[in-house]
């Protein structure tokens, strides 16, 4: 017999059996599990005022979460991190840089930095809608 939980704090553990069972099921087919990494942008002080979670495959970069404080934002900083990012999928062979933001975010800031949108699900949540890029990176 087994029984359904609903556990809205999971430990990292829990949540790290589901992702791996995710990917032995599908290993014959997607190869290696995605190598998910983090970019930093520090001040003089160590102090972390942007960055960036991503996650690399064998053909993509996700840019997961990309966020610059609202102290520096618009001085280039996140175009910066952007293209940190598309250099480090560039060395491991990535063909293309995937991103996904919400209308009120910053899909202007992907387009002017190259990225196609490639769709939008409307009224994803509260009304916004949720837009998706990708980029052939060079």
């Amino acid at each position: 017999m087994y029984k359904i939980l609903v556990d809205y704090d999971p430990s990292e553990i829990n949540n790290k059996i589901i992702i791996d069972g995710v990917f032995a099921a599908h290993a014959h087919l997607v190869g290696e599990k995605d190598k998910s990494f983090s970019i930093f942008l520090e001040n003089n002080a160590g102090k972390i005022l942007g960055g960036m979670q991503a996650s690399l495959d064998t053909e993509s970069i996700y840019i997961e979460l990309l966020w610059v404080d609202d102290l520096i934002r618009n001085q280039g900083y996140g175009k910066q991190l952007l293209n940190t990012a598309e250099q480090e999928a560039l060395k491991v062979g990535c063909k293309f840089s995937t991103v996904d933001t919400w209308d009120f975010q910053a899909p202007e800031f992907y387009l002017k930095n190259g990225y196609d949108c490639i769709g939008e699900i409307k009224n994803y949540w509260q009304g916004h809608a949720r837009i998706f890029f990708r980029k052939k990176l060079k």
